[in-house]
């Protein structure tokens, strides 16, 4: 007799938008994602900032432009270490959301494809921060992340092994992805270079830059030091940023 496979450790979220239709997508989107534990939705956001003090999740679907709270706004007072994934009909907030730190950007309608893939991003970011899951869970299988990006600067294409990428500088609308040997800039948002690198290795600790865990030499209060550069740490990511060190033995 075959064993019964190991139960699949779930995501609770919630949905938070005030059109009903656009909930009612992500409801039939989040059941079929076997990871994921729908809540509720809400359609009012205060209502769900306030049922969130009781009953905490680990991921919200949130819609940017809603009446008396913004989506925006909503992130600012839910705070880390909640993920959020932004949706909306409005491209033109996807700049902003990602300054934001969110998982991902949804413009609707919402394919399911893009929905999973989303969803399976803010999958890979949970299960880091629960690495201590009990033996009989398990999670879907991912592929595992490439070990080499190809990262577009102009014309060209540069290969970067992603063990020696010391950190990620945002400068405008591009990054600098900093390693012993160059550095290449490359048109991305910091969400979007953050989504290219394995969670386990990576980190965002300030709006502007994402640093390699392994490569950080000294920490101080408010600071990072890798090679000759010292690097900001915001406070908001100043906890899981010890945390972090502390599970992969910095």
């Amino acid at each position: 007799m075959n064993p019964e496979p190991a139960p699949i450790a779930k995501i609770s979220c919630i949905a938070v938008d005030d059109e009903p239709k656009a909930l009612e997508v992500i409801r039939l989107h989040a059941a079929k994602a076997p990871f994921l534990d729908l809540q509720r939705t809400f359609r009012d956001p205060l209502e769900a900032l306030s049922w969130l003090k009781a009953h905490p999740v680990g991921l919200v679907f949130l819609d940017i432009n809603m009446p008396n709270l913004s989506g925006l706004q909503f992130r600012e007072l839910a705070g880390p270490p909640l993920m959020i994934i932004f949706t909306t009909a409005y491209s033109e907030y996807a700049v902003e959301s990602y300054e934001q730190q969110a998982i991902d950007y949804l413009v609707k309608p919402i394919p399911f494809e893009r929905f999973f893939k989303a969803a399976l991003h803010a999958q890979e970011r949970w299960l880091y921060q629960h690495q201590s899951l009990p033996a009989n869970l398990s999670l879907p299988s991912l592929e595992a992340p490439s070990q080499r990006l190809f990262i577009k600067s102009g014309a060209k294409s540069f290969r970067l092994d992603i063990g020696e990428i010391l950190f990620l500088e945002k400068d405008g609308n591009y990054v600098w992805f900093h390693t012993p040997g160059r550095k290449v800039l490359s048109r991305f948002s910091m969400s979007q270079a953050l989504g290219l690198l394995p969670a386990s290795a990576f980190m965002q600790v300030h709006r502007s830059y994402i640093v390699g865990l392994k490569h950080i030499e000294v920490v101080e209060p408010h600071q990072v030091v890798i090679g000759a550069r010292t690097i900001p740490v915001a406070k908001a990511y100043r906890e899981a940023l010890w945390e972090a060190l502390e599970r992969t033995g910095g």
